[in-house]
C-alpha cells in the first residue's frame, strides 16, 4: 500500500510541476496581454479575456481596451436591420431595445451621423474609439495596393456586394483580430476638426500621408507620389467649419483606403451610404 502511495505522490508532484511550467511558459508568451494567458482567462472568467462577446482586446502601453471585432450593425430587436436613411437610424435609436452589435455576416449600420454613432455606442454601454485607439486596433491589417481579391479588404468593389457583409474578407483582419478596418465602409471615430485644427493643432492639407502624430493623425502630407510605408493612404480635409472624423476608407477608394486613411470632410451631422462605425469599451 505504501509503495502505491509513493508512486501516486510522485505522479502528483510531476503533474503539478508540468502544470506550473506550462503556466509559466504561457505567461511569458503573453507577458504584454494578461487577458490571453491561462491565468488571465481564469481571473477574468472569460475564455476571450476581459472583453465582452463580439469584441477583441488591443494591448497598449496603458493597459489596453476592447474594440468591436466587426463593423457595427443593428441588433435583431431593431426596427430596421439595414437603415437606408437618417430617419430610420433615428427610429432605431429611439427604440428601447435597439443596440448595435458586433457579429459576422451582417450589413454594416450606415446612414448614421457621427453624433448618432456616439449615441448608439452609449446604448450598448460602449463609446466611439479615439483616433489613436482606432489606429492601434487597425494596425497589421493587410493593405495591398492593387489586384484585390474577394479575400482582401473591400476597397475596389471586390466583394460580391457593396457594402459587403461583415467579416467577408478572410485576409482583412488586423493584428489584434478586428475585421474590416480597411475599406467596406468608413468608420466614425471620436473628435472633430475645427477650421483645420484638431486639439489646437493645425493639420496638413489634403494629400498622401507621409507621417502621423501621437494622436494617430497625419503630420505631413504630399500631393505628389504616395508613400509605400503608409500604404499610399490618403488624407481628406476641409479646412473650414467643424468636420467629423472617419477612418479606413470604403468599398471604392482603392489604394487611397487603408489603416492610415482619414476623412475629415463631412460635418458631424452627416450620414451617408458609405459611413458606418464600431465601438470600444
Amino acid at each position: 500500500m505504501k509503495f502505491f502511495l509513493k508512486i501516486f505522490k510522485g505522479l502528483a508532484i510531476g503533474l503539478i510541476a508540468v502544470v506550473l511550467v506550462t503556466i509559466g511558459i504561457d505567461a511569458a508568451d503573453n507577458y504584454d496581454n494578461l487577458s490571453e494567458s491561462i491565468v488571465g482567462r481564469i481571473i477574468f472568467n472569460n475564455s476571450g479575456g476581459p472583453c465582452p462577446s463580439g469584441m477583441v482586446f488591443v494591448p497598449t502601453e496603458t493597459g489596453g481596451f476592447c474594440i468591436d471585432k466587426y463593423e457595427a450593425s443593428p441588433a435583431d430587436d431593431c426596427p430596421y436591420a439595414n437603415p437606408n436613411s437618417q430617419r430610420e437610424t433615428r427610429l432605431n435609436l429611439d427604440y428601447k431595445d435597439c443596440q448595435p452589435v458586433s457579429a459576422p455576416g451582417r450589413i454594416p449600420w450606415r446612414f448614421i451621423s457621427q453624433n448618432q454613432a456616439a449615441l448608439a455606442c452609449a446604448k450598448a454601454g460602449k463609446r466611439l474609439p479615439t483616433n489613436k485607439e482606432w489606429l492601434a486596433a487597425a494596425l497589421g491589417t493587410p493593405d495591398p495596393v492593387n489586384n484585390w481579391t474577394a479575400d482582401d479588404c473591400q476597397v475596389d468593389d471586390n466583394w460580391n456586394q457593396q457594402p459587403g457583409l461583415t467579416g467577408s474578407g478572410a485576409n482583412c483582419i488586423s493584428a489584434a483580430g478586428a475585421y474590416d478596418m480597411v475599406g467596406n465602409v468608413w468608420e466614425w471615430v471620436e473628435g472633430t476638426v475645427a477650421e483645420g485644427r484638431f486639439n489646437n493643432k493645425s493639420l496638413p492639407e489634403s494629400g498622401y500621408i507621409l507621417g502621423i502624430d501621437e494622436d494617430g493623425l497625419p503630420s505631413q502630407t504630399t500631393m505628389g507620389t504616395g508613400d509605400p510605408n503608409y500604404y499610399y493612404d490618403y488624407f481628406w480635409l476641409k479646412e473650414t467649419e467643424v468636420r467629423g472624423l472617419a477612418r479606413g476608407g470604403y468599398w471604392h477608394n482603392g489604394a487611397d483606403a487603408g489603416q492610415y486613411a482619414i476623412y475629415a470632410v463631412a460635418p458631424p451631422s452627416f450620414s451617408g451610404a458609405g459611413v458606418g462605425f464600431r465601438c470600444v469599451k
